[in-house]
């Protein structure tokens, strides 16, 4: 599956790239004049969000990676109504320490949560000269679920030490469907961000009894793209 995952990636990168080159900068750079317009996008966001006990993450490096195409369609020069679809991948680092429950007690080197989602957003967009602002609802589906983990091994007799991982997919305890509300501001043609508010618990209800409270629900970051 891991071979899978990595052709996917693989193929979305070797699209999005012509597909990118294709997009009239100058049509979409003039919100004023075209009735249609397209997105493509790719950035970085971070996870933000109260965690607990039991599975408490690091910020920083938590994170996503996101890369999407897409378009919609104006009724007016200030206002229309898209649809983009994505692919991304969003991982959770454990703190490492005696609280840990998720996904078991064992402490490792480095540890993470992983969920690779294909995934759709219809928005509402509003066009401010060159700038936009929009709004609307995701829904994402994780086509893998992994829990990886490092582990640093001394060897005395060598004077140093080895490194392996360990990979486990399709985690029976979390959701393969996840939706929430997305809001994106920023420039037309470059830099913007975006902020997602994932409204579902990416525990399986069977599994809220044993992990108790969610992972964060927020995501904060930012993506080049044409809007």
């Amino acid at each position: 599956m891991l071979k899978f995952k990595n052709l996917i990636i693989s193929f979305i990168f070797l699209t999005a790239i012509p597909a990118f080159s294709q997009i009239d900068l100058n049509q979409l750079g003039s919100p004023s004049t075209a009735k249609g317009f397209g997105d493509g996008f790719i950035g970085f966001g971070f996870v933000l969000g109260k965690s607990y006990e039991g599975d408490k993450v690091k910020y920083g490096e938590s994170r996503e990676f996101i890369v999407g195409l897409g378009g919609g369609y104006k009724f007016v020069t200030w206002n229309g109504i898209g649809i983009d679809a994505y692919y991304k991948t969003t991982g959770y680092y454990l703190i490492q320490d005696s609280s840990k429950i998720l996904p078991n007690k064992l402490q490792h080197s480095s540890e993470e949560i992983c969920l690779d989602n294909f995934g759709g957003l219809i928005f509402d967009r509003f066009y401010i000269g060159k700038f936009f602002f929009d709004g609307g609802f995701y829904f994402d589906w994780a086509f893998v679920t992994e829990h990886i983990a490092w582990d640093n091994l001394s060897s005395p007799n060598s004077g140093g030490g080895t490194s392996t991982q360990t990979i486990d997919q399709h985690l029976v305890f979390l959701n393969s469907t996840n939706c929430g509300l997305t809001f994106r501001l920023g420039s037309v043609s470059g830099l913007s961000f975006y902020f997602n508010y994932r409204l579902t618990n990416v525990f399986k209800s069977s599994a809220i009894l044993y992990y108790g409270l969610p992972l964060p629900p927020y995501i904060l970051g930012a993506v080049i793209g044409i809007h």
